[in-house]
């Protein structure tokens, strides 16, 4: 008797036992695992013809993707990773899979537990046509540290630009309204573009279309990368120099190590001050604003051109360099500065090596550059006039004496100011492209 009481016991013990491991199972399911996540899904929302998607899973036991059109179903993914967090990258060529251009619906199931589990069911639109993309205009020529202008056409394009080695350079539609802007799947760009300084003679010039899904045409420019021969020369740094000029750049007024403190200036600085020119040129109007040749400074003597490569010498001995890019212009002390041509101030302030500065835009990119002033006399959103007085020059920024910096941005890289006081040279390479 005993015997059975003792049987009976262990086995409503081994049953409690099993309820509670069951609780204990299901409480952990619904209360300390945690929803799987997938990042990166919107990605599905349109495929090209390769189209390559990184996602990014969490809290994941399983993961199952699948694309479905009409009465295909085609899996692209199914993992159970060991890992509870794990980054996917799928390449996605519609063609190879058999599906037709048009719509289908993508399926992401994930699982993190036997109550955790979430799905995704994203509408997707299979787009494999690239852009249709034409070269209309272009230089047959550049040289290293000048610019050119082309016009470009595009068939449903969502982004269209030129791109030299690791620069890109994007173009501007047609204003609406005009017979090139009035198909709203063919449309005609402008685009100004560069050979910045250090580019390589013999690069080539790429004309680049994408579409929305992705997918994108290539055309090299006919127009050549040419090199171009700067001037090399040596300045003399001193004592006197660190204390005046390079102490109110770095804000310090006790300097122990003259040579640090130039090459902090003259490098990092540089450095810095080259980066928000870039940032600035972004932000340039769809249109253009200049007319005509542009202003050089009145009464003024070239001091130093564009892509003077300059060591610096301190004691005798190289301690940085630099290359100079723009115009030095000197006239008399405190003169006078007129903005070269219209357009609106995007910029009005000190920037580190460059003093106390004005930057105006002249649409599509372009922008002029004033810089080492005294006084500034517009403010940023201004609209400016050609010849209006905007300034008067000065010895700001890291300047040995009174004169202008000129310099002309093209997406905010300065480029040779050189072509943009001929008037010739403007109506070849860009009024006369314009009019056709």
């Amino acid at each position: 008797m005993n015997s059975k009481k003792s049987s009976k016991k262990i086995g409503l013990i081994l049953i409690f036992s099993l309820v509670i491991l069951i609780a204990a199972y299901i409480a952990y399911n619904l209360f300390l695992i945690s929803t799987p996540v997938i990042e990166g899904t919107e990605a599905f929302n349109s495929i090209s013809a390769d189209k390559t998607i990184t996602l990014k899973g969490k809290n994941l036991k399983s993961i199952d993707i699948s694309i479905n059109q009409g009465a295909k179903k085609i899996s692209l993914l199914k993992d159970a990773p060991a890992a509870k967090e794990k980054t996917y990258t799928l390449q996605i060529k519609p063609k190879d899979l058999n599906l037709m251009d048009g719509s289908a619906i993508v399926i992401v199931d994930a699982k993190a537990g036997i109550f955790k589990k979430v799905r995704h069911e994203i509408n997707s639109t299979i787009d494999t046509i690239p852009p249709a993309l034409e070269i209309l205009n272009t230089p047959s020529f550049v040289n290293q540290g000048s610019s050119g202008f082309a016009v470009l056409k595009a068939k449903d394009a969502d982004s269209v630009f030129i791109k030299l080695e690791d620069y890109t350079f994007k173009t501007f539609k047609a204003p609406a309204g005009t017979e090139s802007a009035r198909g709203s799947n063919t449309l005609t760009y402008s685009v100004f573009f560069a050979a910045p300084f250090n580019s390589k003679e013999g690069s080539v010039f790429y004309a680049v279309a994408y579409d929305a899904a992705g997918n994108k045409n290539i055309k090299s420019l006919p127009t050549k990368l040419k090199g171009e021969k700067f001037k090399i020369s040596t300045i003399n740094i001193d004592d006197a120099f660190v204390n005046r000029v390079v102490s109110p750049l770095l804000n310090e007024t006790n300097i122990s190590d003259p040579v640090s403190a130039f090459k902090k200036a003259n490098e990092n600085l540089r450095e810095s001050n080259l980066k928000k020119l870039i940032e600035i040129g972004q932000k340039s109007e769809p249109k253009i604003l200049w007319g005509g040749p542009f202003l050089q400074l009145k009464n003024s003597k070239v001091m130093a051109t564009y892509g003077d490569k300059r060591t610096y010498f301190y004691k005798e001995k190289p301690i940085s360099s630099s290359v100079h890019l723009g115009y030095d212009l000197a006239s008399t002390e405190n003169a006078m500065v007129e903005a070269a041509n219209s357009g609106i101030v995007r910029y009005a302030g000190d920037l580190g090596i460059y003093g106390n500065t004005i930057i105006i835009d002249h649409g599509l990119g372009l922008m002029s550059l004033y810089g080492h002033l005294s006084t500034i006399l517009v403010k940023e959103g201004q609209a400016i006039n050609k010849g209006e007085i905007i300034a008067r020059t000065g010895s700001t920024g890291l300047a040995g004496g009174d004169h202008l910096h000129f310099g002309i941005l093209m997406h905010g890289y300065e480029v040779t100011p050189l072509p943009w006081w001929d008037a010739h040279w403007i109506k070849v390479n860009i009024l006369d492209y314009l009019k056709q």
